[in-house]
């Protein structure tokens, strides 16, 4: 971790300093066309009395959590981003949920998949081990049951793959790199890791295709609406192929004897579309 990450996490470590964001946060939340506290009111609403004490750690954040202006102080974008992360790891009554089975099959082989949520985390596997998995912070999870988790966990793992194949990582939006070498496993997906936060990625074959309007029609041409469909469809593994192809590869998806071809450059963009 690099000596600007460390030094942000010091400047977090303090209980006054969270307080400070929180009250803040809470200005903008209830006065969103004033959110703008003055140093007096600030202090107040954190519920500390020795004033330089105070204006010690509000310095510490002035700059990069809070942004100091002639009216008072607000709350900076980073400084929002903190409190959000809070609110959603510190919430939630939840341990576990489900398991639950699903209506779809394993891509891979055929068995039926459960769902279940257990310590941060949403698991999809069938009785064979072969599982799908991502992340969901507890206050995510506060007021939904596993339907609503999946139905959450579809559209943000939806947002993650379209950031990540813009060349982003979706956890700390570091620069990404694509290895094009065709899959060599039972699952047709492309993987890579963030250089900067060791997060691994993986996105299956045919996702690479589905921000394009061309795909979409295809699969709507066979009664898919492949846009609303989990990250753990068979329409996204079963008769999908991946071979190479010039400073690229190509990912073939057939549905009914109809096939839809697409050509990936070295990072994965699509380059040509096809249907035959």
């Amino acid at each position: 971790m690099d000596e600007e990450a460390t030094e942000g996490f010091e400047l977090l470590s303090d209980g006054t300093r969270l307080g400070i964001l929180g009250a803040l946060a809470e200005r903008l939340r209830e006065h969103p066309a004033d959110p703008v506290l003055g140093f007096s009111d600030l202090r107040r609403a954190v519920g500390m009395r020795d004033s330089g004490n105070f204006n010690y750690h509000l310095r510490k954040l002035e700059g990069r959590f809070v942004t100091d202006t002639a009216e008072g102080y607000r709350i900076a974008p980073a400084g929002l981003r903190v409190v959000a992360a809070v609110i959603t790891g510190a919430y939630g009554g939840h341990e576990r949920l489900g398991p639950e089975p699903l209506p779809d099959d394993c891509p891979v082989c055929g068995d039926g998949l459960t769902a279940t949520y257990e310590d941060g985390m949403v698991r999809v596997a069938c009785p064979a081990d072969h599982e799908f998995r991502n992340s969901l912070p507890p206050g995510a999870v506060d007021d939904r049951g596993l339907e609503g988790v999946i139905d959450l966990l579809t559209r943000t793992t939806r947002q993650d793959i379209e950031l990540a194949l813009s060349g982003s990582c979706p956890l700390c939006y570091g620069r990404l790199s694509w290895s094009v070498e065709p899959p060599s496993g039972p699952v047709p997906e492309f993987e890579t890791g963030c250089p900067r936060c060791g997060a691994r990625l993986e996105v299956p074959a045919a996702a690479c295709l589905l921000y394009e309007p061309e795909t979409v029609a295809f699969f709507h041409d066979h009664g898919v609406a492949i846009r609303e469909r989990p990250l753990w469809a068979p329409e996204l593994f079963r008769d999908v192929t991946v071979s190479p192809a010039d400073d690229g590869v190509e990912v073939t998806i057939e549905q009914d004897g109809e096939r839809l071809r697409g050509r990936l450059d070295s990072s994965l963009e699509v380059q040509q579309l096809s249907r035959e």
